[in-house]
């Protein structure tokens, strides 16, 4: 092959070249894989072995440890009434509507009393009246009576009933014997006053007047105990007729829980035992009742017992109808070594708690027994005073460094 030629200007134009890229490539800066080693030196890789766990602890305490029961059921107004007209009629007057609160005796509902005022009237001349006669019938029945006569008559009916009670003599013989001595003693006289009030009319005349009275007050639908009214939609005018209901009347200054529970758990259970309560539409919100009454029969089909439980509403926003969880108190257990329920862990399907020790946690296991909603029995493994993690623990190891932030 045939060399090639290179003059000398093309010579040295070449190695000019090459001299200028040499120099700018002397005076460019450093490049970013060198900042970075100098960067990284400056790191204290040892401090990332120094991690500290903030974390919340409690006391291992003695103490009581009570026992309960679960149950559930509907929240109901501590009474319902579900209220009735005595009296068919119109709707004159409406001074409720649904969710007012009324007190004990208030008016509620007034019916048009235009029909009982007018029989009140009647009545009251017919009293009059049967008075008047009662007066003449006085004058013309003697008075005059054999009081012996009246004793010894009155003691024939007296041995009479103690025959009867005794079994002696049978019914028919005794109403029959005893009509014969009533009419004998009337005719002695001493039941003449009975006499002239039946036959002068008067004794019906004032039963009469009463009724009357009765009904024009029957007219008037008052409140029979404080409450809240429910179910309510009569308007003015609106025909009722009697023994209709026409709303409900709710007390609910407290309301009850009906729960059923095992019969093997019923014995356990006694009035006024303490419950605690929970609303699933009020999560958080605990309340807290008693037990009211225990039925003592037991349900042949759902073996359980009907407990109610009592608990004063000092909550507005708790209403009948709303599903409640209960916890029935059913037994104390005393002196016994506690820890909070959030203390407890389980690893390798084993029970353990970190005990505090300074800066550290230690990894303890212990072996366990009751335990309710808040505490779990200790029977081993840590002792009363010690200071147990109950937050910020799941991801701790033995000898970990914590810093308590009670």
């Amino acid at each position: 092959m045939a060399a090639i030629k290179i003059s000398k200007k093309t010579a040295f134009v070449l190695l000019l070249l090459i001299a200028v890229v040499v120099i700018v490539y002397a005076f460019l800066p450093a490049s970013g894989n060198e900042e970075t080693a100098v960067d990284d030196s400056r790191i204290n890789y040892g401090k990332l072995n120094e991690v500290i766990f903030n974390v919340r602890t409690d006391i291992v305490k003695r103490g009581n440890l009570i026992l309960s029961i679960s149950g559930n059921g509907l929240v109901k107004a501590g009474r319902e009434l579900d209220l009735v007209s005595n009296i068919s009629g119109f709707v004159d007057n409406v001074f409720i509507y649904e969710g007012k609160k009324v007190n004990k005796g208030d008016l509620l509902i007034k019916l048009d009393d235009s029909e009982q005022k007018i029989s009140l009237s009647e009545s009251e001349v017919n009293l009059t009246n049967a008075k008047i006669e009662y007066g003449f019938l006085s004058k013309e029945i003697p008075s005059g009576m054999s009081q012996v006569k009246a004793d010894s008559i009155s003691e024939l009916i007296k041995q009479l009933d103690e025959k009867f009670s005794l079994g002696e003599i049978n019914k028919n013989s005794y109403l029959s014997k005893k009509e014969e001595l009533d009419l004998a003693l009337i005719f002695t006289g001493a039941k003449r006053d009975e006499v002239i009030l039946n036959k002068s009319g008067l004794t019906n005349a004032i039963n009469a007047m009463n009724k009357a009275k009765l009904n024009l007050a029957y007219t008037e639908i008052r409140a029979p105990f404080s409450g809240v009214v429910a179910d309510f939609n009569l308007v003015e005018r609106q025909r009722i007729n009697a023994g209709e209901k026409i709303f409900k009347l709710l007390d609910i200054d407290k309301y009850k829980i009906e729960v059923g529970v095992i019969e093997s758990e019923i014995a356990n259970i006694k009035n006024k035992s303490e419950v605690v309560v929970k609303l699933n539409s009020l999560p958080g919100a605990i309340f807290k009742g008693r037990v009211l009454y225990i039925n003592p029969l037991i349900d042949s089909e759902t073996k359980t017992c009907r407990v109610t439980i009592l608990v004063p509403n000092n909550d507005s926003r708790v209403k009948p109808g709303m599903f409640a969880n209960v916890l029935i108190e059913n037994q104390i257990l005393k002196d016994k070594l506690l820890i909070p329920k959030d203390a407890l862990l389980v690893r390798d399907k084993r029970d353990l708690v970190f005990v505090t020790d300074g800066d550290l946690a230690k990894w303890h296991y212990v072996d366990i027994g009751n335990q309710n909603e808040e505490y779990i029995e200790i029977l081993k493994g840590v002792e009363a005073g010690d200071s147990v993690i109950v937050n910020g623990h799941y991801n701790l190891a033995h000898d970990a460094k914590i810093k308590i932030v009670n």
